[in-house]
C-alpha cells in the first residue's frame, strides 16, 4: 500500500528480521532513489521495493537496481522482461497472484517466489479468492518455487494455519507498529472497532485485469 510504507518503517522490519519493502510503484523517479537510500540509512539488512504493474515500470526498476535493492515486488500485472532485467541486476523478484494461473505465469517467467494473495489483503486486491483457500492451489501449481500467504494474517496461528497448506512464509504488515504510526499519523485518526471479521467494505477502483504476459 502506496500510503502505508516510509524508510522508518521498512527498515524497522527488515532489523526485526523481516523483509521491510517499501510502496514506490507510483512515486516520481527522484522519490524513488531518495526513499531507497533513505531506508538504506537505517538498516543494513535486505529490503524490497514493490512495483505496480499499471503504470509502466522501467526507469522504477532500473534506479531500484542501481541503489542495490535486494528484492524487486511486482504486482497487478505480469512481469514479464522486467522479471528478466531484475535478474539481471542482481535482484530476488517476488510476484503476487490471485489465482493459481497467475501464478503459474509468473512462474514461468521466472518469479523467484510468488505472493498467493487472497481477497482478505488489504489495500488494491487482485483476486477473488480467500487466502487459505488460494495458498494450496498455487502451491500445488507452482511448487517447487516458493509461495509466501498475503492476505488475512494477523498473527502465528495464520501463519502457522499458511505453513501447513504449504506456503513458505507470509507477507503482512504492521499498521499499529511506532514506526507506522510516526510515518503515518492518519493511521489511528479513528477508533478501531473490535473486529468480529465481517466489518470490510469493497469496491472497485482499478478496472480488473487478466493475467498476461508483458510484451518482450
Amino acid at each position: 500500500m502506496g500510503g502505508a510504507t516510509s524508510p522508518q518503517f521498512a527498515a524497522a522490519v527488515s532489523n526485526a528480521g523481516g523483509l521491510g519493502m517499501l510502496a514506490l510503484g507510483w512515486s516520481p523517479p527522484e522519490a524513488v532513489r531518495a526513499e531507497i537510500r533513505a531506508t538504506k540509512a537505517l538498516t543494513e539488512r535486505p529490503f524490497g521495493v514493490n512495483l505496480v504493474l499499471t503504470y509502466p515500470q522501467e526507469e522504477r526498476l532500473a534506479i531500484c537496481l542501481e541503489e542495490g535493492v535486494a528484492v524487486v515486488s511486482f504486482f497487478w500485472g505480469q512481469a514479464g522482461s522486467l522479471t528478466v532485467a531484475a535478474h539481471r541486476g542482481g535482484a530476488t523478484v517476488l510476484h503476487t497472484a490471485g489465482s493459481a494461473e497467475q501464478a503459474r505465469i509468473s512462474a514461468e517467467d521466472g518469479a523467484d517466489a510468488i505472493v498467493a494473495q487472497g481477497w482478505e489483503a488489504g489495500g488494491h486486491v487482485y483476486g477473488r479468492v480467500a487466502t487459505m483457500a488460494l495458498v494450496p492451489a498455487v502451491v500445488d501449481q507452482v511448487a517447487p518455487v516458493p509461495v509466501l500467504a498475503a492476505g488475512g494474517i494477523a498473527d502465528g496461528r495464520g501463519l502457522a494455519a499458511a505453513m501447513a497448506l504449504g506456503a513458505a512464509g507470509a507477507l503482512d504488515r504492521y499498521p499499529l507498529s511506532r514506526e507506522h504510526r510516526s510515518s503515518n499519523p492518519s493511521a489511528l485518526s479513528r477508533p478501531h472497532p473490535h473486529s468480529q471479521g465481517d466489518g470490510h467494505r469493497i469496491r472497485d477502483c482499478f478496472q480488473r485485469r487478466l493475467a498476461r504476459r508483458s510484451a518482450p
